[in-house]
């Protein structure tokens, strides 16, 4: 199969794994989102070589310090919804409330499963894939698009925004070192501030 066909077929299975997991939901969202991004990842490593490395003291610091600023600027905008008014916090409280791990194994889905999946998937063979025909910029402005696109099926406008703006800091930070250990180290601490050590909710 050639690339350009590789990209879209599993552009199209996400799409479809994230309208289960997050809309249509035949089962719990803790049993279909991990399985979701198991079969993504399983896809990417089949099709495309990935760029993995042991990060550089600089990539970890890039790495850290983009999650923890990440899970800032998201604090200041549920700050922003409070002050604004803006009838939004129903909406957050929904989104918290079904991606909220309650177990211990959500947690081991998230940190093991989840987010090494979500930026193996998303940066490591998407975005990749569009570095081939396009520049850096380029690349992870059309990737970030397709992963908030992706994120519509959800229904809230929130994590559409939440995938914009989180998806175009990895996938920047995976063109800038092409090594995804980097963006997932920096998804693994900014899930690790918002979900479990300071929850905005």
């Amino acid at each position: 199969m050639r690339i350009a066909q590789t990209t879209v077929v599993g552009y199209v299975l996400a799409v479809f794994l994230l309208f289960m997991s997050f809309s249509w939901q035949p089962f719990d969202f803790w049993i279909l989102f991990p399985v979701s991004l198991s079969i993504l990842t399983i896809y990417a490593w089949l099709t495309t070589k990935m760029d993995i490395s042991i990060p550089t003291t600089g990539g970890i610091i890039l790495g850290v310090g983009s999650g923890i600023g990440l899970y800032v600027l998201f604090a200041c905008g549920k700050w922003f919804i409070e002050v604004s008014g803006l009838p939004l916090m129903e909406q957050l409280q929904s989104l918290y409330t079904l991606v909220q791990p309650t177990t211990s194994f959500h947690y081991v889905w998230l940190f093991l499963i989840i987010i090494p999946g979500e930026e193996w998937f998303w940066r490591g063979f998407l975005v990749k894939r569009l570095l081939v025909k396009n520049t850096p910029l380029k690349a992870a402005l059309i990737g970030t698009g397709l992963y908030a696109l992706a994120h519509v099926f959800a229904g809230s406008i929130l994590l559409f925004l939440a995938a914009l703006i989180a998806g175009f800091v990895w996938a920047c930070i995976y063109v800038k070192t092409r090594n995804l250990w980097v963006a997932i180290l920096s998804h693994l601490v900014f899930d690790l501030f918002l979900l479990l050590l300071f929850p905005l909710l």
